[in-house]
């Protein structure tokens, strides 16, 4: 699996990372490892990094900035009176087809790092949070809400992990189900023909975060 050695530049490191991390896991996210699938050189990745610790910064840097804006997209649907739970359902069915694998990929290696496990445990909490809020807006009471909003997210998780096989127009006439089972009420009139207009999201994963950021998170994979 090579890629074109001309001028490479941190981004094109990291996508390939990236894909690295999701086949073959943390462990073979290493530089000697990726140059020699790149066929470059080891001086085309120091030109760009420090050191893997700053590789693996980025991935993390990457996958927590994914998931943070797009808890900030919903959370202002919620200050806005809008249905944050129609908006996720919107997320996770307009989902770019690679990041599944990659936050999976994350969670794999969160197993086995304490420091990644805490930052996917607090992204995960966050979500969570961020539905319990919804759900108590609309009137649910603890700790009901808060049950209902682990469910929810475990089900996208699982959903993950799962590696389903649905297309859009498959997901989109489910959707309704699933927003019932979930939430306990109603789905909202037209959520079919609203989640049928989607198509699924390209970039999610492709243009990293900026800066270090998850150093100390990464240290203990670095070794």
């Amino acid at each position: 699996m090579a890629v074109a050695n001309s001028r490479l530049t941190r981004e094109d490191w990291i996508s390939f990372a990236r894909k690295v991390l999701v086949t073959s896991g943390i462990d073979d996210v290493k530089v000697d490892v990726l140059a020699r699938r790149m066929k470059v050189t080891r001086g085309s990745f120091y030109w760009h990094f420090a050191s893997r610790q700053d590789l693996l910064d980025a991935l993390l840097d990457d996958w927590e900035a994914n998931n943070r804006r797009e808890i900030e997209v919903i959370r202002s649907l919620v200050a806005a009176e809008g249905d944050a739970l129609l908006e996720l359902f919107r997320v996770w069915l307009g989902e770019d087809p690679s990041f599944p694998a990659f936050d999976i990929a994350i969670r794999v290696w969160a197993r086995k790092t304490p420091a990644v496990s805490k930052l996917v445990r607090k992204i995960d909490e966050a979500w969570i949070a961020l539905l319990q809020d919804q759900l108590e807006r609309d009137g649910m009471k603890p700790p009901e809400s808060f049950v209902r909003a682990r469910i929810m997210y475990f089900h996208q998780v699982g959903y993950f992990a799962l590696s389903i096989d649905e297309d859009i127009a498959e997901r989109a006439t489910l959707a309704p189900y699933y927003y019932q089972a979930l939430t306990g009420r109603p789905a909202p009139a037209g959520m079919v023909e609203e989640m049928l207009v989607l198509k699924p999201a390209k970039g999610r994963a492709s243009k990293p975060a900026k800066g270090a950021g998850r150093r100390a998170a990464a240290a203990a994979a670095a070794k």
